[in-house]
């Protein structure tokens, strides 16, 4: 029965790593893709390879340069400390995720970098299945591919969710403190970041709060 246990054990082990090693060829694959492209197109951004079009950007665009110094170092670690050291997507969060939905029976967690974040905001629903995963890996390849580091950050601050629903830093600015976001202090464009996480939990008092204590 031991044996019968053990052969088993094996197997179930071997079947989760070529399921990794599968996910980590199809990532290169699209990584390499030849079609994968973002075009700019008015208000809305396109990707080619499935002519599928974002959402409509926001009017009141802000750029990197208003926001108070040190913003895009704390955006980062908060949200996603490897943005620097990869393509779009975080190969460890993914086979991280996939363990925990293949061994403990679970729903495909998050494991979104800014730029797979960035994809779903713009592209894709908030289903938490493999195929729609996939899809956000290569939609976030383009974009960090396309718009580079400090675009996709520019793009993913005026487009995230943050609560009470408001789309994008300039909207949140005003309503959690009356403000152009240009005028922030570091503490208050902190307190804006610690929210992103369950934006929806917050009232406008408490996150006038969070920022004192920053």
């Amino acid at each position: 029965m031991r044996e019968q246990d053990h052969f088993l054990h094996k197997w179930f082990f071997l079947g989760v790593r070529s399921l990794l090693v599968l996910l980590f060829l199809l990532i290169i694959y699209y990584q390499t893709f030849p079609d994968k492209r973002i075009l700019f197109k008015e208000n809305k951004l396109v990707y080619l390879p499935e002519n599928l079009e974002s959402v409509p950007l926001e009017n009141d665009w802000v750029r990197l340069e208003e926001l108070p110094s040190g913003s895009l170092e704390y955006l980062v670690e908060v949200e996603d400390y490897r943005f620097y050291r990869h393509r779009g997507y975080s190969l460890a969060d993914i086979q991280s995720s996939l363990l925990q939905a293949i061994l403990l029976f679970r729903r495909l967690r998050g494991a979104s970098t800014i730029d797979q974040q960035l994809a779903r905001t713009l592209f894709l629903s908030r289903d938490k299945t493999l195929t729609r995963k996939l899809r956000e890996i290569r939609i976030a390849q383009a974009l960090d591919e396309e718009l580079g580091k400090k675009g996709v950050l520019e793009y993913y601050l005026n487009l995230v969710y943050w609560g009470r629903g408001l789309n994008g830093i300039h909207k949140s600015s005003k309503y959690y403190f009356s403000k152009h976001p240009r005028k922030l202090v570091p503490g208050e464009f902190k307190a804006l970041i610690q929210i992103l996480k369950k934006p929806d939990a917050y009232t406008k008092e408490e996150v006038r709060s969070l920022a004192l204590e920053y």
